[in-house]
Order: C-alpha cells, then structure tokens, then sequence
C-alpha cells in the first residue's frame, strides 16, 4: 500500500496538471459513474493529500480517494505529463502520449485498456484511474468530518478541522492507546500516512522497541519520533521513494535502502543482531532485538 509520501506527489501531479482548467471526468469501468457525473466540466481547484487519503476539491464537491493496495494513477499527454507516468501501486509506466488533437485543440486520449474506475481528460493529457480502495464525492463536510478521524499528518502543519497543533495531538492519542507503539504507528486515527517501511525504520533509527507500551513512552521521546518521521516522509516526497540508509552509513550496507525493513534474518548494520521479523495485527513487522529494546 503507498505510503504517505505517495499521496503527496500525487496531490501535486495533479494539482499541477489539472488545477485550474476545465475537465472532462468519466468512468469507462462504470463503478464510478454517477461521481464522474458530478465532476466532469467543472473546474478543479487543488488536490491535497492528508496521510494516505487524496482530496480533489472541485467547486463545493470534493473527490475522495484512497488507493489501498492496489490504486494507482496513469498519466499520459503531452510534455506536460513527461516523466510523471504511474502513481501509486507498482505499475508499467508507458511513456509518451496521443498525439492527435480533436477540433478544440484538446489530446486526443487512447481507449481505456483494463479497469479504469475513473478518466480524467485535461486539454494536454489524461489520467486513468485504476484499484482504487475508495473512490466517491462527498461534501466539504463530510471530507472534513474524514479529516477529523484521522490523526496528524507529519507532511501538513495545518487542515485537520480543528485547533490542535499536529504534535499535540499525535501525542494525546498515542497515550490513549493501550497497544504498543509498533501497533499504534499503523492506526491512521493516531497518525497519518505511515506504513509498514516508516514504522520499520524510524522506530529502528530511534533504538525504540516496537513492543514498548504506546502509552508510557516518554514526551521527549515521542517528539524525537515525531521529529524522525517528518523528515523520512519529506525525504520520501522529495525522492518518490523511501531511502533511510543513507550513504555513508557503512561499506557493509552496500546498495540496500533500509535498515531493518525485509532483512530478517540478516545482521543489523548497527550491533551485528541478527534482524527478526514477526506478525503484528496483520502485518510484518522488522525489528532489531539487539538494538531495539524495552527499556
């Protein structure tokens, strides 16, 4: 499932694309008809993302989207639309676009190939959108009434529908889970946009046990893991992809991008432990036991 950092490039290939200018939205697969309905011939204003949920404002409507495991977009067109190519789940990318044009100068696109739950067609390009998990328009009210049942978003300062600065509230609701703190990172209503990779890694740079008690985890440290997040998840962004071994980490880390994440088994680069793996609420879970311990 992307993670959050996913949702965020693909709020801003989109908002970049499309943002401003007249659509056409339609739904080849028909899954989506009556929501393509709503929104083609309109004017989008902005796309945002809060953790792994896309927001697609459009006048007082607002096109929620949640790709799950298997959502992506493509996107194809002119120059434009160069080198963006699929978003989301793994996916061939195929480069170029249509190069014809109809009488009102807009690319014309190729026929949908496969399910495409939604089509969005622009005057330089269009986008398909495929697997999505949650694909619906709501109302303003209901997306903030979404906003306000997740947790924060490291990658936003502001937008959730209340006052609370994002730490404050990271905070509050992390004490008010009695799992432990490898659990509790992966409950989106604590906090937003971290996956499997993000847990992994920033509770391995921070030598915090994924087994310690989400709620007796001191504040300083809970910052310092806050802290560790946001700047995993900006490089995520900047990146289009998750890289937390960085260079200069060693000559024995060789070309691998994680720490922990799908190493079990292996040595830990940092006190030579050998790395576990276990299943935690339905999900894998890398650890150091060496490192990593209850304190």
């Amino acid at each position: 499932m992307p993670e959050g950092h996913t949702l965020h490039r693909l709020a801003e290939v989109i908002s970049r694309l499309f943002a401003g200018r007249s659509w056409q939205v339609s739904s080849p697969q028909g899954r989506f008809a009556e929501g393509a309905a709503m929104l083609t011939e309109r004017v989008p204003e902005r796309a945002q993302a809060h953790g792994k949920q896309l927001f697609v404002h459009v006048d007082d409507a607002v096109w929620q989207i949640h790709l799950g495991l298997y959502g992506a977009f493509s996107f194809r067109g002119d120059e434009q639309f160069a080198g963006v190519g699929a978003v989301g789940a793994p996916r061939a990318a195929r480069a170029g676009g249509g190069g014809e044009r109809d009488d009102e100068g807009w690319i014309v696109p190729e026929a949908p190939q496969g399910a495409v739950r939604a089509r969005v067609r622009g005057r330089d390009g269009w986008a398909d959108l495929r697997g999505p998990a949650v694909c619906r328009v709501v109302t303003y009210d209901e997306h903030l009434s979404v906003l306000e049942r997740l947790g924060p978003d490291p990658l936003r300062q502001a937008g959730l529908g209340v006052e609370e600065a994002p730490f404050e509230l990271f905070l509050r609701r992390l004490a008010r889970r009695r799992v432990s703190i490898g659990a509790a990172l992966m409950d989106q209503a604590v906090i937003a946009g971290v996956g499997n990779i993000y847990r992994a890694e920033s509770l391995f740079l921070e030598r915090m046990s994924p087994h310690a008690g989400a709620a007796e985890i001191p504040e300083q440290r809970v910052r310092d893991l806050w802290t560790r997040l946001t700047r995993q998840m900006r490089d995520g962004v900047a990146e289009g992809a998750i890289r937390t071994l960085r260079p200069g980490a060693g000559a024995a880390a060789g070309p691998r991008p994680h720490w922990v994440y799908k190493h079990e088994g292996t040595a830990c680069l940092r006190c030579a432990a050998r790395i576990r793996a276990e299943e935690l609420q339905g999900r894998r879970l890398y650890w150091c036991p060496g490192c990593q311990v209850v304190p």
